[in-house]
């Protein structure tokens, strides 16, 4: 099995997360990295023997990168994406792709004078759990999807921020970052087009200027009609469901719930930039050792005959008969079915799943959420 070399745009805390999957994955091969912190490109170059740092331009001319993972900051991704498209590099961006459709169409414009092609996420619709759930739905075993209902509860708001990300113009907020999660998790499950949205976005913090929660109507052309409910206030936490399992599939001390909130008291901008960018890549960092699959919440799809539940160990199927659990055991690689992706392109010509046309779905998805939340109506999905 030969190895992607990939290169990396950002080392902050997107790479950290993707870290665990790229070190234990015997099919990628960090070869390169691209950030505007020295320190960091330092430490890279030291972890990652023989692997070339500088900047985007460089990595762009470097003959031995086949694909770049961007890890970049929301609304720096188009400028990224279109250079690395010149320069034929397969890429695997972070969520959300671009800032609003008409970015995206961009996007997919360039692919096509291209030689490379482009993957987004990893989302949640890459988890183990949504995966089999899909499956299930689309073997008709239980009839057709009727509904989804989706909400998750957490302390987002109140997580360390750069003050861009608490811009909505520039991608901030919780209906670009979270939204498109349940965007994709829904275009998964549903395997149909969303064609319109009744959606309302809610600030209710005046110190944390952004949509910090958000809830949606939405109906697909398939006929099934989904409603979606995202907090980030630090109150009610989702995860204390499933016996504390954080979304990424780590336990969590119930003890340090409201933490977030708490640590931010009496905390100006520069400090709280300084916490944000301690999470990203440092000397004598530890890879997170997660025991379950990851997760986006509570999720219900209701088909004809059953109404089914994924959960971090598995599915619960309630059906007409019976109620029964099938176990699903978390991947052995973290996000390893980014990675199924990503190899099948780069290695075999493969058309991803999660390819820009589908990015402008989603996006499509949480720009009529927040259209449809300042206009206060019905919005109907155009593309």
């Amino acid at each position: 099995m030969k190895p992607i070399k990939l290169g990396v745009v950002g080392l902050g805390r997107a790479f950290m997360l993707m870290l665990p999957t790229f070190i234990k994955d015997p099919r990628i091969k960090l070869v390169a990295a691209a950030a505007r912190n020295q320190t960091q490109l330092n430490l890279f170059k030291d972890e990652f023997k023989g692997s070339d740092v500088g900047d985007l331009d460089s990595l762009c001319k470097n003959k031995h990168v086949e694909a770049v993972y961007i890890a970049t900051p929301h609304e720096i991704h188009l400028e990224q994406i279109l250079k690395l498209l010149t320069a034929n590099k397969h890429i695997l961006v972070e969520k959300p792709m671009t800032l609003s459709v008409e970015q995206a169409k961009i996007v997919i414009n360039a692919i096509k004078q291209s030689k490379a092609d482009l993957i987004v996420g990893p989302s949640h619709s890459f988890d183990a759990p949504i995966i089999e759930a899909a499956k299930v739905i689309t073997s008709k075993r239980y009839g057709d999807i009727k509904m989804i209902s989706a909400q998750y509860y957490t302390d987002f708001v109140y997580r360390p921020r750069r003050p861009e990300e608490l811009d909505s113009n520039l991608g901030g907020g919780a209906i670009f970052n979270q939204g498109a999660h349940h965007a994709d998790i829904l275009l998964s499950l549903a395997n149909s087009r969303a064609i319109s949205v009744y959606g309302c976005a809610g600030n209710f913090d005046k110190n944390r200027p952004c949509d910090g929660a958000y809830t949606a109507i939405v109906k697909f052309k398939n006929n099934c009609i989904a409603n979606i409910t995202y907090s980030g206030y630090a109150h009610y936490d989702t995860d204390s469901e499933f016996g504390w399992v954080s979304e990424m599939g780590t336990l969590k001390d119930k003890s340090n719930h409201g933490l977030a909130r708490n640590k931010l008291v009496g905390v100006n901008e520069v400090q709280e930039r300084l916490e944000k960018s301690n999470k990203g890549y440092h000397k004598n960092y530890l890879l997170p050792d997660a025991e379950f699959n990851e997760h986006f919440g509570k999720i219900i799809i209701s088909c004809e005959g059953a109404d089914i539940i994924p959960t971090p160990t598995g599915m619960k199927i309630c059906a007409n008969d019976e109620v029964s659990f099938i176990p699903i055991s978390k991947l052995a690689v973290p996000r390893s079915t980014v990675i199924d992706e990503l190899y099948q392109l780069v290695r075999n010509n493969v058309a991803p799943i999660h390819d820009a046309n589908r990015a402008l779905n989603n996006i499509a998805l949480c720009e009529a959420i927040s259209i449809s939340s300042i206009e206060k109506r019905q919005i109907t999905i155009k593309q």
